[in-house]
């Protein structure tokens, strides 16, 4: 696995020399370049391996008549959300790894790894492939929802890599809640999508409840207190507080919170509901 992180580290692409772009640029848009098309294979094989094995659990028969989070159906809607906590959990890993033993360049790549995804997403996006084909049933305003959530990611990228902010400890403590956030959200939605709501509902809304605090918890607590944090960090810094890095960071977590805004908006009255019910 190391040998893999120092191929994408030590990585070029020649042709941009011309360009006036650096080696550590190249190997950033490289390794960018590389997780996208890793992602799209990841999916397009993961997916269809899960709507197999899922036939043969609740999910199969509980979910189908289900509206789901991100598409059409419960069943449909599984699927994805299992592929998208696999993917969320191997770089949430790498990051938090990277944080405990000192090594940021494995925080690095996770947050490339991340990175990747983004941009693959928002590709499959226009291009309409799976999960945004017109049968997948993907809604329009979490179409919307996932532009605002992975523009920020994708934008700070190669500045947080070539200033060396990824060694700032209050970003890697940002982009870590934020996905471990996702990551407890994903396996939340898939385990509700096994239960019966007609014989379970207490522990529905139990975990129902738990997925929303440990939301509120990333996004309402870590995420501002992390980011007020960091912003002063670059203030204070002469060789960051001149360039266009500040700027997008605050362009950046205006994006995020009107992401967490709409999220949460959504998500309060889904409580009250699953709680009474």
């Amino acid at each position: 696995m190391m040998n893999i992180f120092t191929f994408l580290e030590e990585a070029r692409i020649p042709f941009l020399d011309g360009f006036g772009i650096d080696g550590e640029a190249q190997s950033i848009l490289f390794e960018a370049a590389f997780w996208s098309v890793a992602y799209l294979l990841y999916i397009q094989v993961f997916s269809r391996v899960l709507r197999h094995l899922f036939r043969k659990t609740p999910i199969y028969h509980r979910a189908r008549e289900r509206v789901g989070v991100f598409l059409g159906n419960g069943r449909d809607d599984a699927v994805l959300l299992t592929c998208l906590g696999v993917h969320h959990g191997g770089a949430a890993l790498l990051m938090y790894y990277g944080m405990e033993s000192g090594m940021p360049n494995l925080w690095r790549h996770g947050y490339l790894l991340e990175t990747g995804f983004e941009i693959m997403d928002l590709i499959s996006m226009l291009i309409k492939t799976y999960p945004y084909a017109k049968h997948d049933g993907m809604k329009d305003d979490i179409k919307v929802a996932l532009f605002l959530h992975h523009i920020p990611g994708i934008s700070l990228a190669l500045l947080v890599m070539e200033t060396g902010l990824y060694k700032n400890i209050h970003m890697q403590t940002i982009v870590l809640a934020l996905l471990g956030g996702a990551l407890v959200s994903c396996v939340c939605c898939v385990v509700l999508y096994a239960m019966s709501f007609e014989t379970q509902m207490p522990l529905v809304a139990l975990f129902f409840n738990i997925n929303v605090g440990f939301f509120f918890f990333c996004r309402w607590w870590v995420y501002p207190r992390e980011s007020l944090a960091l912003l002063n960090d670059v203030h204070n810094d002469p060789e960051l507080n001149g360039g266009i890095l500040l700027k997008l960071l605050y362009a950046g977590g205006v994006l995020m919170s009107l992401f967490n805004i709409g999220v949460s908006i959504d998500l309060v009255p889904k409580c009250v509901r699953y709680i009474k019910r």
